[in-house]
């Protein structure tokens, strides 16, 4: 019998620190939705443009009260717009549209914590190239059931492997590109508050 006590104090010991960890660690599917704002250079002037992200889902997990967010979001190259339908209608063609109609972007397990900015790798896949690239979140808030971020990075049209278009044999859009990504999150009804 008194062999036994180490044992049973092990498993008290064991089935505490379970039960510590089990409540510190809570997931939930939140839904999202994202504004994307991209401003280009070319030979003539500068342009911007947006595109909303298609409705998506994120498993959001709460480590103590810091959020950590694995996510895959599209935006529709149709959808991008810049306000001036030619130029739209050439970056859809660089973009070939008709073959590859979105533009994904995967955040895996990107901690929402400061200090900021934090720099997170984003999985982009553009036409059928994927590539990892670093984006800093500028800062995020959590307060009543949202959860906000903004993203921003740097993409070179080149390394994307896109080839934008020259028109009238001088005129032509810069390599690099900046976009800010505005995401916004919703915990589901019923969910544990953070």
């Amino acid at each position: 019998m008194i062999g036994a006590c180490p044992r049973i104090k092990w498993w008290l010991v064991f089935g505490w620190t379970v039960a510590c960890l089990a409540k510190a660690v809570r997931a939930d599917t939140w839904q999202g939705s994202a504004e994307v704002r991209f401003e280009a250079t070319s030979t003539l002037h500068d342009f911007a443009g947006t595109v909303r992200t298609q409705p998506f889902a994120g498993l959001v997990t709460f480590d103590d009260s810091v959020a950590i967010l694995s996510a895959t979001a599209s935006v529709a190259v149709a959808d991008m717009d810049t306000r001036h339908a030619k130029r739209d209608m050439n970056m859809r063609r660089m973009f070939a549209a008709d073959r590859f109609p979105l533009v994904t972007g995967v955040l895996d397990q990107a901690r929402l914590e400061p200090p900021f900015p934090r720099q997170v790798p984003l999985r982009l896949t553009i036409c059928d190239h994927v590539q990892t690239i670093p984006a800093t979140i500028v800062d995020a808030r959590l307060q009543d059931g949202r959860l906000r971020f903004d993203l921003a990075l740097e993409l070179s049209l080149r390394e994307c492997r896109l080839s934008p278009p020259v028109i009238l044999g001088f005129i032509k859009v810069g390599d690099l590109v900046q976009v800010r990504i505005q995401v916004d999150m919703e915990k589901p009804a019923g969910a544990d508050p953070p």
